[in-house]
């Protein structure tokens, strides 16, 4: 199984949790690629951000800047 396919599956699993579904999407940012990263941000605005919008912007807050629900990427500082 890809790990996105993974990724996707596990947050699924885990979405009613609050807590977990933030740990899931952290664990995300470690092991996908930049690509896969992509697909899931747009996977997880499709299916979750009605409902789980702080959790996906606390997250990925650093990879991304959040505007009107679109999501535009920007680089990180390090």
């Amino acid at each position: 199984m890809e790990m996105i396919a993974h990724q996707k599956h596990v947050v699924q699993k885990v979405s009613e949790n609050r807590e977990l579904f933030k740990k899931e999407l952290y664990k995300s940012l470690a092991w996908l690629k930049e690509e896969d990263l992509d697909k899931l941000v747009t996977w997880l605005k499709e299916n979750y951000w009605e409902t789980h919008s702080s959790e996906i912007s606390a997250v990925f807050s650093n990879y991304m800047v959040v505007n009107n629900q679109q999501f535009i990427y920007k680089e990180l500082n390090t």
